[in-house]
């Protein structure tokens, strides 16, 4: 089977790629019409990128019957000692809210390494909404983080964020629901990220906020 209009899912694709072994993630790009355009695969640094690029196009044949052509499969390969994880994901600091006649606002820490970066994001004392605004927080700061590790602007993706939403899981738990807009040079796509409520309303928000859009990130940055 080729590439046709009953090719399997994007999802579909990512998620065979994903269970592989080496590699770290998958981004798989297709056209208007559901056809594979690109696919970009994060591997670690034990394996010959050209042996899982066989591994790839094996596995969507065998399992999705899906042929692809090698030249749209491009493939990443973490440095000696680095990895996804330790390399470009940023952590959590410190989350601060406040209030005043005037304004709230909300100051979201975030860390790379030894370096910190700090995001604001304010409304209105009389209309507000705390998670949001510590999810919109979150991005400023990983978009402080991108301007320093990405020099071009034109290289440098943009961050919006779309929607927060809580959910009850049962039992008790909350869901904290984030979707974020990460527009780039190929388009621009949804990233949604989750993170369970653990007595802190504010640090679930930043966590599914760091969930959405950590993944990407190795993408962008080297």
């Amino acid at each position: 089977m080729t590439e046709s209009n009953k090719a399997p899912s994007i999802a579909a694709i990512e998620q065979t790629i994903k269970r592989l072994r080496n590699v770290l993630s998958v981004r798989v790009a297709g056209n208007g019409q559901g056809a594979v355009e690109e696919i970009h695969v994060l591997i670690d640094n034990k394996r010959n990128p050209k042996q899982v690029g066989r591994d790839i196009e094996s596995a969507l044949m065998s399992e999705l019957g899906l042929r692809v052509d090698h030249r749209k499969i491009s493939i990443a390969q973490v440095r000696e000692g680095e990895g996804r994880g330790t390399d470009t994901r940023l952590q959590l600091v410190n989350i601060s809210f406040s209030v005043d006649r005037r304004a709230a606002q909300a100051r979201v820490t975030l860390a790379h390494s030894e370096d910190s970066f700090a995001g604001l994001a304010s409304a209105p004392s009389y209309d507000y909404e705390q998670l949001r605004m510590v999810a919109e927080a979150t991005l400023h700061a990983v978009t402080e983080y991108l301007h320093t590790a990405i020099e071009s602007d034109d290289a440098r993706p943009s961050l919006v964020m779309q929607q927060v939403q809580v959910g009850n899981m049962g039992d008790g738990d909350d869901l904290v629901t984030v979707a974020v807009k990460l527009v780039h040079g190929r388009g621009d796509e949804t990233l949604v990220g989750s993170a369970l409520v653990r007595r802190d309303m504010w640090k679930a928000a930043a966590c599914a906020t760091l969930d959405a859009i950590n993944r990407r990130l190795p993408w962008f940055v080297e």
